[in-house]
């Protein structure tokens, strides 16, 4: 079963990533934190948040299915016992705040590992790609000595998609950032003035 390396300190659930309002002013986004943040929403689509009942019974459930027994909750550092597991899941008891918040980075971890082959097949669409609308950001609020007027563009993005999947699932920016310059790259000679956008538009 697929083990993802969880430093404390990295940032797994989309509250974490995304959770401030705010966060990138007027620079906006990398493409690459972009297209994480779609497939966290396409992800995340239609579950609860993890401090109402039925999200944590969701996530229980959908961790401890199957094969999957404990793994994930153990991958992230929860040290209870499997009675005491069943016990959350059955709405007996209330994880304290700490083992709630690991609840949720293995649910995420354990979701996006689980999502991988269905997005890969879905956004590839037997070789015809998926189109990204790609909004740059407003240079009228970016300090600069070459401002521009961008306009928004639009790119057929056909043979990234399982690489970028892979870099998604496994919570790699760095690689989500470097296959976006590559995507952009198709753009021509303003292509880097398309790192940092406020908004993609492409459908999971």
């Amino acid at each position: 079963m697929l083990s993802v390396p969880t430093p404390a300190d990295m940032p797994i659930t989309p509250e974490e990533r995304w959770g401030e309002l705010g966060l990138y002013g007027a620079r906006g986004m990398t493409g690459g934190e972009a297209l994480a943040r779609i497939l966290d929403s396409a992800a995340g689509r239609r579950i609860p948040s993890v401090t109402t009942r039925r999200g944590l019974i969701v996530r229980l459930r959908y961790l401890t299915w199957g094969s999957r027994g404990d793994h994930w909750l153990r991958t992230v550092g929860i040290g209870v016992t499997g009675r005491t597991i069943n016990r959350w899941a059955s709405g007996i008891q209330w994880p304290s705040p700490s083992n709630l918040r690991l609840i949720d980075r293995a649910f995420w971890l354990c979701r996006r590992a689980s999502l991988a082959d269905h997005y890969k097949q879905r956004l590839w669409a037997d070789g015809r790609g998926r189109r990204i609308e790609i909004h740059p950001v407003d240079q009228k609020n970016v300090q600069s000595s070459r401002q521009r007027d961008l306009r928004v563009r639009n790119i057929n993005v056909r043979h990234q998609w399982p690489a970028v999947v892979d870099a998604w699932s496994s919570n790699d920016h760095s690689a989500l950032d470097e296959l976006w310059m590559r995507i952009v790259d198709d753009l021509g000679s303003d292509h880097r003035a398309y790192t940092y956008v406020s908004h993609l538009g492409f459908g999971v």
